[in-house]
This record gives structure tokens, C-alpha cells and sequence, in this order.
């Protein structure tokens, strides 16, 4: 067996060689670069990386070092890429983009009172016009054609995750993430005036509140009945006046409808955030600092791990990510990630560029300032 300094030695002298021949292989990946920009073609090319993976495992003697030849190689080539982006580099996008509405329309989903109504008029203070739609499409169709300016929806919530059907309607129309903000829930209880919590026998609310008042609203052995939303609800208990009738919501509910507050702050998490998003037609002309995108892979073995290499090379933080299952596609599924960063940094451009390259239907969903419960 060798000696530790003769082993240490031969390392080194091997890694000479690797340096000087990865220096050719650099200079041949210049040249590659200016022959692309020449013939109008992009840097990326799937095809031609998997043909140079396959071929350095073909070389191989021992089979036994295939999954480090290719790691190797992976790595080479991301080294020759950055080459020919320093050659040809990419630049963003132009989109359309336009500056915050003073006299903006905005929708939510919901009714007076609804968080997402509280969430509106604290995103949007003194706004000409504010609308309520009855459901989530309704506020995505109203942006789509033009009715209002923005819109304003959950997406999801500290205590019960995400609003999936949020996150599809996202995939389904062409509109873009412009601004986010997490309200602080705290769910009452809210009776007819005169009412006393000895006279509720049965509380109305939307289940997802429910369910996070589950621990109070269980105590009171109260008959617990789904709703279509908090504010509705209390809407319904005014209408109704009858004083064993509850319903969970927020104080601007018990405002609106003249309802007493029974009890506040019910819910079992105290720290019960719901993070909101404004959607519009077009992007936002400001300086964003978070960036939504979505994309869809193939049904290969590591490719999400391929993609979200990219991010890391970059130094891109990334937030979230979320996967939902393909429409019409049982077993595939699309991704979308929220990233730190905006458009126009020279890492975010490379990376959205090999993302985007690497993956089917590719989209960006958004690009504006983050939140955080923090802050509220």
C-alpha cells in the first residue's frame, strides 16, 4: 500500500491535468458560444448534455463510478455554460408593465366583511371602487376581461396550507402576481344583539374556520354547520335574529351586520395568518423583491432535482414550492415556486433562462414586493 504523501501527490499531479485540460474544454465552449450567436442558437441544448452524460458513462471501464462520472460531467458542463453565457449573454424578457392605479376597480371573493374584503381595503386604502364576487373564478374572469383592475385572493394559510384551486386558477389564466399581504385571522364568535353565549346552540361558518376554532367551538358542544364563508354567515345570523344562532367571522363582520361579539380570538392557533395576493392583467411597475414561476417536467427520474440545481448555482433563495396534479394527466403533476429576487438581476435572468429551457410550460405567475406574517 502507498504511503499518505505518495497517494497525496499523485492526487495532485492528476488534478494538473484536469485543470489544464478543463481550460481547453473552456475555450472550446467559447468558441461553441460564438458559433451559436452566429447560427441564432440558444446555450441550452437537452439533447446535446444527455448525449455527453450517456457517452462519459459509455467510456467508463468500471461501471461502478457511473453515478460519479455523470455528477462530473454535470458539473463540467455547467462550468462550459457559464462560459457561453459570459459569451452570449442573455438579458430579460421585455413585458409589459405598468404603474399602481390610484382610481383602481378591485375584486374579491367573498362578500362584505369576508377577510378577503378586509384584506382588499387594507392592500388598497381609499380605492374608488371595490367589488365582491361570489367565487374565486368569478374574480380571475373579471380580470381577465377587463372589469376590474385588480384582484385580490387567498393563497394560503399558516394553520391549513394552501388554496389549491387558487394556485390552478393562476395556471388557467393570464394573469400575473403584482402584490401579497398576510392578515392576522382571529376568528369570533358573533350573536344577535342581546344574544349570550348560554342562549348559541348552533354556529355557521366556513368549514376551513371551523375547523380552526375546532378546540373552542368543541368545548361549547355547539351544533357546528358549514357555511359558504365567514362573512355570509353572519350575514345570515342577523337576517335571521335568532339568539341561539352563532356564526365565526371577523369584527368587521359583527360591524357591518350589527352583530354582538360573544367571544374573540377563538381560534386554537393564535398565530393564524392567511397570506393574500393582488392579481392584475399586467405586471407591476416597481421594485420587486419575490418572484413566482411555474413549470411542468418530464417523467424522468431526477429532473426536479436537475432544475432546482439551477437556482442554487444562482444563489437564489427559493421560498416555497407547491405541486399540483395535471388536469386530464393522472400521475403528472406542475410546479410553482416563489423565489427571492426580481427580473431583472443578472443571476435571476440565468437562472429563469435554464429553467425555463429545462422544463414544459414554462410561466411566469408573478413579480412584486414580499410580505411576511412579521410585519403585521
Amino acid at each position: 500500500m502507498k504511503d499518505i504523501k505518495e497517494l497525496r501527490k499523485e492526487i495532485d499531479r492528476i488534478d494538473d491535468e484536469m485543470i489544464e485540460k478543463l481550460k481547453k474544454r473552456m475555450d472550446v465552449a467559447k468558441q461553441v458560444a460564438e458559433y451559436k450567436r452566429a447560427a441564432g442558437a440558444g446555450v441550452l441544448q437537452t439533447g446535446r448534455e444527455k448525449e455527453v452524460l450517456d457517452l462519459s458513462v459509455a467510456r467508463l471501464k468500471d461501471k461502478s463510478y457511473a453515478s460519479e462520472a455523470r455528477d462530473f460531467m454535470t458539473a463540467v458542463m455547467d462550468l462550459s455554460k457559464e462560459v457561453q453565457f459570459k459569451t452570449n449573454p442573455v438579458s430579460e424578457q421585455p413585458r409589459e408593465r405598468r404603474k399602481p392605479c390610484a382610481n383602481a376597480k378591485v375584486g374579491y371573493q367573498g362578500t362584505a366583511g369576508s377577510y378577503s374584503g378586509q384584506a382588499a381595503e387594507e392592500f388598497f386604502p381609499g380605492v374608488g371602487e371595490m367589488k365582491a364576487y361570489p367565487s374565486f373564478d368569478g374574480v380571475f374572469k373579471a380580470i381577465d376581461c377587463g372589469e376590474i383592475d385588480y384582484g385580490v385572493v387567498p393563497l394560503e394559510n399558516s394553520s391549513v396550507g394552501s388554496v389549491v384551486e387558487v394556485y390552478d386558477l393562476l395556471g388557467k389564466y393570464n394573469c400575473f402576481i403584482v402584490g401579497e399581504k398576510w392578515l392576522r385571522i382571529t376568528h369570533c364568535l358573533l350573536g344577535v344583539k342581546g344574544a349570550t353565549l348560554a342562549d348559541v346552540k348552533t354556529v355557521y361558518s366556513k368549514g376551513e374556520a371551523l375547523g380552526q376554532a375546532h378546540d373552542y367551538l368543541a368545548k361549547g358542544g355547539f351544533n357546528l354547520v358549514s357555511y359558504a364563508n365567514t362573512a355570509l354567515a353572519a350575514e345570515m345570523v342577523a337576517k335571521k335574529g335568532d339568539k341561539s344562532l352563532a356564526a365565526v367571522a371577523g369584527e368587521p363582520a359583527a360591524k357591518i351586520y350589527g352583530l354582538n361579539v360573544l367571544a374573540k380570538g377563538i381560534n386554537s392557533d393564535k398565530e393564524n395568518f392567511t397570506r393574500f395576493i393582488v392579481i392584475s392583467k399586467t405586471l407591476a411597475d416597481i421594485k420587486a423583491d419575490k418572484v413566482t414561476v411555474s413549470f411542468t417536467l418530464t417523467n424522468e427520474s431526477g429532473t426536479l432535482y436537475k432544475v432546482l440545481r439551477f437556482f442554487s448555482r444562482y444563489g437564489i433563495n427559493m421560498v416555497k414550492i407547491e405541486s399540483r396534479p395535471l388536469k386530464n394527466n393522472p400521475g403528472s403533476y406542475y410546479f410553482v415556486v416563489d423565489l427571492e429576487g426580481n427580473c431583472d438581476s443578472e443571476d435571476m435572468i440565468r437562472a429563469l433562462y435554464y429553467v425555463e429551457m429545462s422544463t414544459i410550460d414554462f410561466k411566469l405567475l408573478g413579480e412584486y414586493v414580499k410580505s411576511s406574517p412579521q410585519e403585521e
